[in-house]
């Protein structure tokens, strides 16, 4: 380094040449190492051993879906924004646009008033957005990872030669083994085959059955609007709306749950339509809790309908069902969930018709009428967001039960383990089926398959029965451990007194005086253990606060009413702390129900203040992504592998083999005892 011409005395500094020499070659070593510029190509070898070194696990995909969405919000907002010619505030533009592809149906700018091109790109990012054809990247990536990937459980293939090896095999004798099962055996795919065709047949059944459900429903409301309404019916401002332009935005709309229509006032003209109510109200339902059924009955379809090498392709998918992808559930579950919707359905519409009873808002609409109200808003507090009533004309009971609705919603996203319960379930139906073919009462024993009541119960009995003799065994050693523990410390006392009496007298007054600084040193430990363990505790359960959705929804909705407090009750009686509730939470459940407001024709956000907009979205972003990450954990590990089903269908080609060859033996040892018994005379009576 330069010495910048400051004089050095001899007198102040005292360094020894070798000393100078060591300091100026560190100095020029700083020099080097700072002048080095490291070169493009190092940065570019660099990140290619990060990335070879990476590994992907189908968890990160929920923090890319979380990017990737968030952004696609910001992006159609701009895109929607330019198109309205920058009239419309940006606020408003990305909330509409959050709404589509959060798939929620909030707005604070009329969905109706906007141009058809923007009406065009929202309809677009909701399909592309939607719960059901959002996972099909999801698919592409584990597709793409079984391509390049070589995992050795999953990709040994066996050669013809190993069919030998099968246990079952070694049973039979080896010229009952006729060439049809040997080509049949040969034409069971390999591993590795199997599980990129099970994916692809994945993503053409999610695609195909969402296709039919929009084609059908376009369709069926597109003629229905077009010879049962006279177009005066469907006046949009000043213009007539084509019906079948309205019923392309019900369809999607409806299907991926943002209940966004192309009149202001909503659906309220299918007030007493039923035929439209109950349309709605199946394609709302089809795109979330419906969805599983009715691709887990398409697969079983395909199953039974293709040639036998085909259906170990639909197998794979029926057993690994969420493993696979999250719109397919385990048998068990899918139950549940229809069943669950079923009775929540069925409990908001009696709690609704009992408590608006004696409603005079609804005085004007008749027993029937109130009953398809009530059917349809009771799907959309769980899935939509269609009304074709104002829902501040309910009571205040009706409405606690629609926020309740709202925020038990059953996610369409499966990470539940019930493999157990469903393996003793099919256990216990086979076992019901072996009873049901020796008994006679065949009515009585096919009832019983579906609902096998006696071996339930012996199941529970039997289980009871484990429990209290594992219950008996555990208290009886724990008694034998008691007594043991007992006698152990008997000893270990009298041989302490023996010892401690052997102890001289001026020990004894030794630990006299030692004995009150050692106890305020245990005192001591003890506080700092205590203190210890409690910051532990409280760091804990502050963490355990802070990542709970009740926090966050409290949180939201504190600020709202913080940042609106300067025109809330009692300064406007329309904005109350209920109606911040119930839009906060509707937008959570991505459900899209809104109070409104009586100055706005959209949502009640729409009189919000900015801040609260953002705060909304941010809801509705959160609500979107709940119990995705755990389903894409389920998803990093397949339950049942490709060589294991390979293995067990060549099992099943022999025993099939075996059994057609018994029945086969039996039906001409049958034939031959007809064909030698004597013929009876014949006998004339006159």
């Amino acid at each position: 380094m330069d010495d910048f011409d400051f004089p050095r005395k001899p007198s102040c500094i005292t360094l020894s040449n070798l000393a100078e020499d060591v300091i100026k070659a560190e100095i020029d070593i700083v020099k080097a190492t700072a002048n080095i510029a490291i070169p493009l190509s190092e940065w570019r070898q660099r990140f290619c051993r990060l990335w070879r070194n990476y590994k992907w696990r189908m968890s990160h995909y929920f923090y890319l879906h979380l990017f990737v969405f968030f952004c696609n919000t910001l992006i159609c907002g701009i895109i929607v924004w330019s198109i309205e010619q920058y009239k419309i505030p940006y606020i408003d533009c990305w909330f509409i646009s959050a709404t589509c592809v959060f798939t929620c149906g909030l707005q604070t700018y009329d969905f109706a008033l906007f141009s058809r091109s923007s009406q065009s790109v929202l309809l677009f990012y909701t399909w592309i957005s939607g719960i059901t054809v959002s996972t099909i990247p999801a698919i592409f990536i584990k597709l793409y990872r079984v391509k390049n990937e070589i995992i050795s459980s999953e990709e040994s293939v066996r050669r013809p030669s190993d069919i030998d090896a099968l246990p079952i095999q070694r049973m039979v004798p080896n010229e009952s083994m006729d060439s049809d099962m040997n080509e049949r055996i040969q034409s069971l795919p390999t591993p590795h085959h199997l599980r990129v065709t099970a994916y692809i047949l994945m993503v053409i059944l999610i695609l195909s059955t969402c296709f039919v459900i929009y084609l059908a429903s376009f369709i069926a409301m597109g003629i229905w609007l077009k010879y049962h309404y006279d177009p005066k019916d469907l006046l949009q401002g000043n213009q007539t709306m084509n019906p079948f332009y309205a019923s392309i935005i019900i369809t999607i709309t409806a299907f991926n749950q943002n209940g966004l229509s192309p009149w202001t006032n909503g659906i309220g003209l299918f007030v007493n339509d039923i035929f439209m109510n109950i349309f709605i109200i199946i394609i709302v339902m089809s795109g979330t809790s419906l969805f599983p059924a009715i691709i887990r009955g398409v697969v079983v379809l395909f199953k039974t309908i293709v040639p036998w090498h085909y259906k170990i392709y639909f197998d794979y998918i029926l057993l690994n069902n969420h493993r696979l992808s999250a719109v397919i559930f385990p048998s068990i579950q899918t139950r549940l969930y229809v069943t669950i919707t079923i009775l929540l359905q069925i409990l908001g519409v009696v709690v609704g018709l009992i408590l608006d009873f004696h409603n005079q808002n609804l005085a004007q609409y008749t027993g029937g009428t109130r009953f398809m109200i009530l059917m349809l808003e009771t799907a959309n507090t769980r899935f939509g967001g269609y009304a074709t009533i104002d829902l501040s004309l309910h009571t205040q009971g009706t409405l606690i039960i629609f926020v309740l609705l709202m925020g038990v919603k059953p996610q369409m996203l499966c990470a539940i383990d019930e493999t157990p319960f469903e393996m003793e379930w099919i256990l216990i139906q086979t076992q019901q089926k072996l009873e049901n073919k020796v008994s006679s009462n065949n009515r009585r024993g096919s009832i019983q398959i579906f609902l096998p009541f006696n071996r339930m119960k012996h199941y529970l009995t039997r289980q009871g029965s484990l429990t209290r003799a594992q219950a008996s065994r555990y208290f009886s050693s724990m008694t034998r451990r008691t007594d043991a523990s007992e006698a152990i410390n008997q000893l270990n006392e009298k041989r302490l007194q023996h010892r401690l009496s052997a102890l001289s007298l001026d020990f004894q007054n030794r630990s006299r005086d030692d004995i009150r600084p050692s106890i305020g040193y245990i005192s001591f430990l003890r506080m700092k253990l205590l203190l210890i363990i409690f910051c532990r505790h409280a760091i804990v359960s502050l963490f355990s606060l802070l990542v709970s959705t009740r926090t966050w929804l409290f949180i939201f909705i504190f600020l709202i009413c913080a940042f609106d407090s300067y025109h809330m009750t009692p300064v406007d009686i329309n904005i109350t702390v209920f109606r911040v509730i119930f839009e906060v939470i509707s937008a959570f459940g991505g459900c899209g129900l809104s109070l409104s407001h009586p100055n706005v024709t959209s949502s009640f956000a729409t009189v919000l203040t900015v801040p609260s907009k953002i705060i909304l979205i941010l809801t509705m972003c959160m609500g979107r992504h709940r119990g995705l990450l755990d389903s894409m954990k389920d998803q990093e590990e397949i339950e049942y592998g490709a060589q294991t089903l390979i293995d067990s269908w060549k099992q099943l080609a022999v025993l099939e083999q075996l059994e057609n060859t018994k029945s086969l033996t039996t039906r001409h040892y049958l034939s031959a005892i007809q064909v030698g018994e004597p013929t009876p005379p014949l006998i004339t009576k006159f």
